[in-house]
Formats: structure tokens, C-alpha cells, sequence
């Protein structure tokens, strides 16, 4: 998995902190075109400089803190065992689930999408057993379902029998759900999953030392795009390209460079962007009335300023409380970690990659703070700053939809009233 010679010197001479500072890999690889995009895609992401061993091995476990249960991380063997399907076999029946393609498609699909949620920022929780009734995965604390197949049978049934659980679907269902905000899709086709299982199966005779593939293939993948929104390298870009007259789904994911196109892939997917569309195209419609609008116009306005002001006011305060609970999320897996591992030494070398992540949250939580002495001030203003935290944070949309909907229509009233 990890592929640097180097690192696994170090590892073995007991030099935790050297080994975790070397990259990945030293070898430039063209692997996983098939689950992480088309070709150029997948060499793009291959190319990504400096992706140390420490922030892949921290995210990694984080994903799902069970696969570290007697992990003697000292012992580089140990170490490698933790990317077989010997320890996933210990989050799943795996006995079952063999002898069962389409539920083990279900289990592999339910990793891949946790995987690219990892990437986007949110907070992926596993539940203890996987008998869960109407839900599979927790996002930022909230239940979804997860659905792979071909018939959206699937996916119709459980929003009848769970009309208020929310379902990640394969790339293939999502276009029978354009409307509807509780249906997401993360970007994993069922060819994928089919493929990974396949895989999983045909290389892992004794189920034992197999690398999952949905693993290997991607070690690099998102890095590179997750750095650009979290480190807002053009924030003020992204704020901006909100701005444009989007109408579509395609135009507002063309609507600018990297940071926000991926920032709207992953925050703004699927079900999100019948919430976020509408309140796109009430800002550029409020943008264009400010700007030719006269002041006594904007005095008989007092009220519906005030209106768009206070569901500005409670966005933050929602996006405040969210933010709160994924540093608790990210905590409660940190200790997870360290009490399921043997040996904590090692591990505790990656404390460092986890205060980083939550001195982030820490920082989003000032700036929002900031944000919210400012709403009075210039509420147009405040809307582009909170949908640039929201685009870095990691915060799900669908955990502020309610709000966000309270925006949209505050900004449509002040709108005809100008």
C-alpha cells in the first residue's frame, strides 16, 4: 500500500516520526482510472506532490476506526496487514457476505462512497453492527442509506419505508432523482463497485491478505482537490463565481477553477443542488437589484432586510453547531483509534495530523464568529463569506437545509421589494 522503501526503513527501526514525514509513494503510478474518473483524471491525481504517509495512514483509520483492533502498529507487518481485507472483515459478516455478491457489493459500495465523503470533508461514522434499520452510514452525524444497483426500485423503496432518512445512490440511479433533496450520490458507478468486488474476491482466496482495491487504486485521489477548497487558495474566486447567472447543475460546476468546482461537486451534489440552485439564482437576482436599486427603495425594504438578516443570523448559528459536532465526531474516532490499536506509541505520532484537523474546525469557528459581526453591516456580503466556509468546512447541506431554504426565500422577498 504504502510504496516507499523508505518508509518502511524507517518503520522498522522503530523511527515512527521519519517514516510518516516520507510521501506515499516514490513511484509514479497510473492507477485507478476506473474508480476515481476518466484517465486524465486519474493521471492528474497520480502527479499530486508530497502526500505524506502520516496524513493518508490518519485518514485512513479515521474512515473507520474499527480496521486498527489489534493492530500492533510497531510491527511492520501489522502496519500492513491494516489495508487487507482481513481486518474489513472485521466491520462485516464477511462469511455471508462472500457467498453473497450483491451484499458484498453493498458493503464495498458503502466504503467507496465513505472514502469520497472522507475526501470532501464531512465526518463518516460506521455503526457498530450492520443491521441498522434504514440506515448505513452516519455523515456529520446524520443517517444515511446507502444504495448501489441498477433498478431504482431500490432507492424508491426505502424512501417509502424511510421518507426521512436520506440515500447516497451509484452515479446510475442518481438522474431518476434530479428533484429530490434527500437523494446524493458521491460520484461511485455500480461498474466500480462491480469491478472492486470482483477484484476483492478473484485476488483474496483466504479472504486474508488481499489489498482492498478501492484502496490501492486511490491512495492520492482528492488530495490535491480537499487542499485547494481547505487551504482557499482562490476563496475569494469561488465566492465570486456564485455570483454567475447559473441555471444548471453543469453551468454552476463550469463556473470557475479548480476550488470551486470541486467545492461544488462535493458540497453542492445531487440532492443538495435542488436547495442550493434556487438560493444561487435568488442571490444573483437580490446581487443585480442592490446594484441599481435606489436608497429610498432600500428604506422601504427595512423589513425584508431585517428578514434576510435574521435567517442569515440562524444559518450561523446552525453552521456553528455543526461544526461543533464534527470536532466531536473527529475526537470520539481519535480516541477510538487509540484504544483499539496494541501498541500507541506510533500511533501517537500522527496527534499532530489530528490537531491539525481541529484547529481547521477551530478556525472555521472564528471566521464564522467574524462572519456574524458583519451581517448588519453588509448581509450580501455575509451570504458569499458563509457559502465560502461551507464550501471548506466539510459542513453536509443537507444538515443546514432548512436553513439555507429560510435564505433563499428572505433573499426573494427583499428582492421584489427592491
Amino acid at each position: 500500500m504504502i510504496q516507499n522503501d523508505q518508509f518502511w526503513n524507517h518503520w522498522r527501526n522503530g523511527e515512527f516520526e521519519q517514516a510518516l514525514d516520507c510521501s506515499v509513494s516514490n513511484k509514479k503510478k497510473r492507477k485507478g482510472a476506473k474508480l476515481f474518473g476518466n484517465i486524465h483524471q486519474s493521471e492528474q491525481t497520480d502527479l499530486i506532490a508530497g502526500i505524506s504517509a502520516g496524513e493518508f495512514l490518519y485518514d485512513f483509520i479515521m474512515i473507520n476506526p474499527v480496521v486498527v483492533e489489534g493492530i500492533d502498529f510497531a510491527r511492520s507487518e501489522d502496519l500492513s496487514s491494516l489495508f487487507s481485507l482481513s481486518q474489513f472483515a472485521k466491520s462485516i459478516d464477511i462469511d455471508l457476505a462472500s457467498g453473497d455478491m450483491a451484499q458484498l457489493q453493498g458493503y464495498v459500495a458503502e466504503q467507496m462512497i465513505a472514502q469520497k465523503l472522507e475526501a470532501a470533508g464531512y465526518d463518516v461514522q460506521f455503526p457498530e453492527t450492520s443491521n441498522q434499520a434504514g440506515w448505513d452510514i452516519l455523515v456529520d452525524g446524520e443517517k444515511f442509506q446507502v444504495k448501489c444497483g441498477s433498478n431504482k426500485g431500490i432507492v424508491d423503496e426505502h424512501l417509502e419505508r424511510y421518507p426521512d432518512i436520506p440515500v447516497y445512490v451509484n452515479d446510475e440511479l442518481i438522474k431518476h432523482y434530479a428533484d429530490n433533496p434527500n437523494v446524493y450520490s458521491a460520484g461511485v458507478t455500480r461498474e466500480e463497485v462491480i469491478d472492486a468486488t470482483k477484484s476483492t474476491l478473484s485476488h483474496a482466496e483466504d479472504m486474508l491478505d488481499f489489498e482492498l482495491p478501492w484502496i490501492s487504486a486511490g491512495v492520492s485521489s482528492f488530495y490535491n482537490l480537499r487542499r485547494v477548497v481547505k487551504e482557499q487558495l482562490p476563496l475569494q474566486l469561488a465566492a465570486r463565481n456564485v455570483v454567475i447567472d447559473t441555471t444548471s447543475r453543469a453551468s454552476l460546476a463550469a463556473a470557475g477553477q479548480a476550488a470551486f468546482t470541486f467545492a461544488a461537486s462535493a458540497i453542492f451534489s445531487s440532492g443538495a443542488f435542488v436547495v442550493v440552485l434556487p438560493i444561487v439564482g435568488a442571490y444573483v437576482g437580490l446581487k443585480q437589484s442592490t446594484r441599481v436599486t435606489n436608497k429610498i427603495k432600500k428604506l422601504l425594504a427595512k423589513h425584508e432586510f431585517q428578514q434576510f438578516e435574521t435567517s442569515l443570523s440562524d444559518l450561523v448559528v446552525v453552521m456553528k453547531r455543526q461544526l461543533n459536532m464534527k470536532t466531536a465526531i473527529k475526537e470520539e474516532k481519535w480516541r477510538d483509534v487509540l484504544q483499539k490499536s496494541k501498541n500507541n506509541k506510533p500511533i501517537e505520532c500522527l496527534e499532530s495530523f489530528h490537531q491539525e484537523k481541529l484547529q481547521f474546525m477551530h478556525n472555521m469557528n472564528k471566521e464564522l464568529t467574524s462572519i456574524e459581526h458583519e451581517i448588519k453591516k453588509d448581509p450580501i456580503r455575509t451570504f458569499e463569506r458563509l457559502i465560502a466556509v461551507l464550501m471548506k468546512s466539510g459542513i453536509h447541506g443537507y444538515s443546514i437545509q432548512s436553513e439555507l431554504l429560510s435564505v433563499e426565500k428572505t433573499m426573494r422577498e427583499l428582492q421584489k421589494k427592491l
